[in-house]
């Protein structure tokens, strides 16, 4: 008769993004997760074998969170400034959530991280794939103040993603940074974000909102 799990698998795997949240990916240990879970080392093996696949489940469960936002935000009901609206609302999130991990993702695909680099490129594009459709869409129905879909994308995605990553990073490594630039930092980190997301969206995007 095999083992049950009893929901261990989970357990583990919701430990581990509250730690990868706090700490990032190399910021905590196996025994640590499975101390925090309550769940012995040998069941921990027995679900993902060492910490690479552990890494990489966690990966893909936050990453599955992320598509759903996006799949209930998205319609085709909706104009294409609408829905790519709602895709950078829940990148943002997701960023925004996840910075201090995210931070030492960053770390890792500057580094050469040969194994973070392969998942990340089979993985964690699908969210570029229904951006860049609905600025495809816009560029159809002339709705772009730029030349060209990929240009709309490379001006709208890096702006929301990368200050939640620097923030991410300033949390885990001290900066010498002046009381003004740390300011500057929380408050363009801090709240909802949708008036800086509209103000990216002006600039792309022509006509009415």
């Amino acid at each position: 008769m095999g083992r049950t799990s009893a929901g261990n698998d989970t357990k583990l795997i919701q430990t581990g993004i509250r730690l990868a949240r706090a700490k990032g990916l190399g910021g905590f240990t196996v025994r640590e997760v499975c101390a925090k879970s309550r769940v012995n080392l040998g069941m921990f093996h027995y679900y993902f074998t060492n910490k690479d696949n552990f890494d990489r489940k966690l990966l893909a469960t936050l990453y599955e969170e992320l598509m759903k936002d996006i799949r209930v935000d998205v319609s085709d009901r909706c104009s294409a400034r609408e829905n790519v609206r709602a895709v950078l609302r829940a990148i943002r999130r997701f960023a925004r959530e996840n910075r201090r991990m995210l931070s030492s993702m960053v770390g890792d695909v500057f580094g050469g991280n040969e194994k973070i680099l392969a998942f990340i490129s089979r993985n964690f594009t699908r969210h570029i794939s229904v951006l860049f459709a609905q600025l495809e869409r816009a560029h159809k129905e002339g709705l772009l103040r730029v030349p060209d879909p990929l240009s709309a994308m490379l001006l709208l995605a890096p702006p929301v993603v990368f200050p939640q990553a620097l923030a991410g990073l300033s949390e885990r490594i001290t900066f010498p940074w002046p009381p003004k630039v740390k300011k500057a930092l929380r408050e363009l980190t801090s709240g909802d974000g949708d008036g800086r997301i509209d103000l990216l969206l002006d600039a792309v995007f022509k006509g009415e909102k």
